[in-house]
C-alpha cells in the first residue's frame, strides 16, 4: 500500500532531522523539505485516477470545464498552503506560517468567486 511508504519516509525524515538537530541542525530545514517534497511527489503520482474520475463527474453533468479547473486550483491552493505553513511553523515562524495561511484563504476566496458566480446564474436560470 502507498500509504506506508508514504509514511515510512515521513517517519524517517522525522528521525533523521532529530539526529542531525543536535550536530548539525542547520541540515534539519533541508532534510525536512525534501522529505515532504518526496511525500508530495508520491501523493501527486497516485492523485492522477481521482482526478481522471472527477473529470469524468463533469463531463456527465455538463458542467463547464473551467470551474473545474477553478475547484482543481482551489484544492491545490489548500495543499500547498497547508505544507508551506506546516515548515514554518516546524522551522519556529509560526508568524509565517500565518501569513501563508492567510494569502491562501485570499487565493481561495479569490478562485471561488467565479464558481459562486456561475451558480448563482444557474439558480437564477432555474427561478
Amino acid at each position: 500500500m502507498e500509504i506506508f511508504k508514504v509514511a515510512g519516509i515521513g517517519v524517517l525524515a522525522v528521525i533523521l532531522s532529530g539526529v542531525l538537530k543536535k550536530d548539525n541542525p542547520e541540515f534539519v530545514p533541508i532534510v525536512t523539505i525534501a522529505g515532504g517534497a518526496i511525500v508530495l511527489v508520491m501523493i501527486i503520482s497516485s492523485m492522477s485516477g481521482a482526478i481522471a474520475a472527477f473529470d469524468a463527474l463533469v463531463e456527465k453533468t455538463g458542467v463547464d470545464q473551467k470551474l473545474f479547473g477553478g475547484v482543481l486550483k482551489i484544492i491545490g491552493i489548500g495543499y500547498v498552503t497547508e505544507y508551506a505553513s506546516a515548515i514554518c511553523e516546524d522551522q519556529g515562524s509560526r508568524s509565517t506560517a500565518n501569513k501563508i495561511q492567510l494569502a491562501g484563504k485570499i487565493s481561495i476566496f479569490l478562485m471561488a468567486l467565479p464558481i459562486v458566480n456561475a451558480l448563482v446564474d444557474s439558480i437564477t436560470r432555474l427561478l
